[in-house]
């Protein structure tokens, strides 16, 4: 397997635990064996993917494919080539001889596929300076309803040359949690190509509808690419992507089968009509939409991560909700809503200020909202004082940001008058009101006449101790054997997770019993619990030092 980090001036020293192991005293297997890196710091962009079900379900294996532009410079975080999501988290690294420069950004996407679930492709982009960035990222079941999405799964028999005999409508039902539906009308006499163009044959065609609710913010991590901000748009008139940010009304996922042959396109065009968010305001006006009113149709397609405009629809009354149709003839996920230009933005400057942070680092959600309260990008941040991000890829409009702490309390609100300008902006974050603690896990290994050595860093999560496994969330990044946070608390058991690579280490059942949880490791030194065994693992460590 390829290393990034096997070349001359970069030493791997191989331990036979992750370092968390040490960081509580606890080992594995001694035959179990880990490459990690010596030079902790030599991977200075990082950007981690959380990867989980929409339902909140275990994953199964997901298959990983990292495409576009800066592809090549693109290695898990470990420094290899090949990329690994144990428990569904992904971590990337720049190549060191490729990191962004004030020019140039790192571009790049990640697609992400496994069995009986709609395959997603998110687009990454790494700025200079932007050393480290989370990603939440959901993956939707083919056959699952969700509180933001409804699917249908149907059939429609076709004779001998693979021709409709009669008309057919295919729809999504309203529910408890999706009140707008989505149909699809197959006029008779149709028949169905593959990608090659080629008439398919077979006894029926396999249809799978699936609507999305645009006004529920649970849709956003479901919508394509996972934000609805794109760099890859052909706006109309224009054959060449360019970056845009999508406001969407009403988006639907249609895909069809003959045999076990992919649907591409159609003899006769099929007509679409799907309901729109009945709270949707038009952003650039200010006012709710009505009959009458135009939107942008685009459609997107997932293989190449690309939205293209379609046409424009019109707005009309369908059983009292407004809808729009869409002719169509081929196969595709469509959008329908708003959609602003950004290629001449310039992001906004962002920097945080937390002192009753410390040293210390704290996940948060940032929400950006409309005038009319509408969410239209999320993200999740491991804050830390005097942080500097960016707000970007956002529509100029008038917005509004929100900074809602792991709590879920509310520690800054603020409004961005034109998030395109360019401006720099300082976000002063009030403390949670219940009281914290700054907790410190560190982990020094000394050597026998070498000293001080450092683990690599890696991330770690935690869950109250005997949480379901979908309960972990970030604790932070361990950085040179380091991380401080206050999301701990003295006399609380937590189960920890550590990962690096394809590996991950589970800690269960810990205690954290003081402020300052960090352990010397070395000859003569604390041990742990396990003083034999954890010297020989150092012993071997050591020896590997040049």
């Amino acid at each position: 397997m390829k290393n990034l980090f096997t070349r001359k001036g970069y030493t791997l020293i191989t331990l036979i635990t992750l370092a968390s192991a040490f960081l509580f005293n606890s080992c594995r297997n001694p035959a179990y064996n880990i490459d990690v890196l010596f030079d902790a710091a030599v991977i200075k962009y990082k950007a981690t993917l959380i990867v989980s079900d929409a339902k909140g379900a275990t994953l199964p294996t997901l298959n990983l494919t990292i495409s576009g532009a800066d592809a090549a410079s693109i290695y898990d975080f470990s420094g290899t080539k090949a990329i690994y999501a144990p428990g569904g988290i992904i971590t990337l690294g720049v190549n060191p001889n490729a990191e962004p420069t004030t020019s140039k950004s790192i571009k790049f996407n990640v697609i992400v596929k496994a069995n009986g679930y709609e395959d997603i492709n998110i687009p990454m982009e790494i700025v200079n300076g932007q050393v480290s960035q989370l990603q939440e990222v959901t993956l939707l079941k083919s056959t699952d309803n969700t509180a933001a999405s409804t699917v249908v799964l149907s059939t429609v028999a076709l004779n001998a040359s693979g021709t409709t005999t009669a008309a057919a409508t295919i729809a999504t039902a309203a529910n408890a949690n999706v009140a707008t539906t989505t149909s699809v009308t197959i006029a008779s006499g149709t028949q169905f190509k593959n990608a090659a163009g080629t008439v398919l044959t077979g006894a029926a065609l396999g249809v799978q509808l699936i609507s999305f609710d645009a006004g529920d913010p649970a849709s956003l991590s479901l919508f394509p690419g996972g934000k609805l901000s794109s760099s890859n748009v052909i706006m109309p008139g224009s054959t060449t992507p360019t970056d845009a940010f999508f406001i969407p009304a009403a988006s639907t996922s249609i895909k069809m089968t003959v045999g076990n042959q992919q649907v591409k396109s159609f003899t006769t065009p099929i007509t679409v009509t799907t309901q729109l968010d009945p709270a949707y305001t038009m952003a650039s006006t200010g006012a709710p939409v009505k009959v009458g009113d135009q939107l942008p149709i685009y459609s997107y397609q997932v293989e190449t991560g690309q939205f293209t405009y379609e046409s424009t629809a019109t707005v009309f009354s369908s059983g009292g909700k407004l809808a729009v149709n869409i002719s169509t003839s081929h196969l595709t996920i469509f959008v329908a809503g708003e959609v602003f230009a950004t290629a001449t933005c310039s992001d906004t400057k962002v920097s945080y200020s937390a002192s009753w942070l410390s040293t210390g680092t704290r996940p948060m959600d940032i929400e950006i909202s409309t005038n009319s309260g509408k969410i239209i990008a999320k993200s999740l941040v491991l804050l830390s004082d005097k942080l500097n991000d960016l707000f970007s890829g956002l529509p100029g409009i008038p917005l509004h940001y929100k900074v809602i702490d792991a709590s879920g309390e509310t520690l800054s609100t603020g409004d961005l008058a034109n998030p395109c300008a360019g401006n720099s902006i300082i976000i002063t974050l009030t403390p949670p009101s219940a009281a914290l603690e700054n907790i410190t896990l560190q982990l020094n290994i000394v050597c026998p006449n070498k000293g001080i050595i450092l683990v690599p860093n890696f991330d770690l999560y935690y869950k109250p101790a005997g949480a379901p496994a979908t309960a972990y969330n970030i604790l932070g990044t361990a950085s040179s054997g380091l991380i401080k946070t206050t999301l701990l608390k003295r006399g609380t058991s937590y189960d920890f997770k550590a990962v690096w690579g394809s590996q991950v280490k589970i800690i269960p059942n810990r205690a954290i019993t003081d402020l300052d949880m960090s352990t010397v490791v070395g000859e003569g030194l604390d041990l742990g619990k396990n003083p034999a065994a954890n010297n020989a693992l150092l012993i071997e460590a050591c020896k590997s030092l040049n």
